[in-house]
């Protein structure tokens, strides 16, 4: 503030101002309205959507031929993609969830005794013997693989961002 004679006074703030960005024109220029919409665009969903089916893809075959660690992989390619981090953790999530989902369920699709195995693995991890329980647990794993691989690649290209 320049003038401290005008401190209280009406005006003196210049609250509530149109802001005019750019050349003057004749025409007024119009105030801002406050928005929790994003001012521009971060990128395309069906980008992100192409992006989760392909990792969902890449994961439910590496689940089936016994690839445990991808979901690493994947949390690290979606920490260095350009997106923002929720939009590169519900990726993951995603693609964890239906990926792997897909790889147990398979299996019991095809008559292999899957429920059967989910219960033992459960019981002897000392969990509830179910076969829901087991399936949680092993999707629970992958989805904190993912998140942890995302949030390393995220605070390691912190400074490249």
């Amino acid at each position: 503030m320049a003038d401290p004679r005008r401190l209280g006074k009406r005006g003196a703030y210049r609250l509530g101002a149109p802001r005019v960005s750019g050349p003057r024109s004749g025409s007024a220029a119009v105030p801002r309205s406050p928005s929790f919409r994003a001012g521009r665009s971060r990128g395309s969903a069906v980008a992100w959507l192409a992006a989760c089916a392909l990792a969902a893809v890449i994961l439910g075959f590496g689940a089936a031929l016994g690839l445990w660690f991808l979901p690493f992989v994947a949390g690290i390619a979606a920490g260095i993609a350009p997106w923002r981090a929720r939009h590169a953790l519900a990726l993951v999530v995603l693609a964890v969830l239906v990926g792997w989902g897909a790889a147990l369920w398979w299996p019991a699709l095809s008559g292999a005794p899957a429920g059967a195995t989910a219960r033992v693995l459960a019981a002897l991890a000392g969990l509830p013997p179910h076969a829901a329980v087991g399936v949680a647990a092993t999707l629970l794993v992958g989805i904190l693989q993912a998140v942890v691989a995302l949030w390393l690649a995220r605070a390691a290209t912190y400074r490249l961002r």
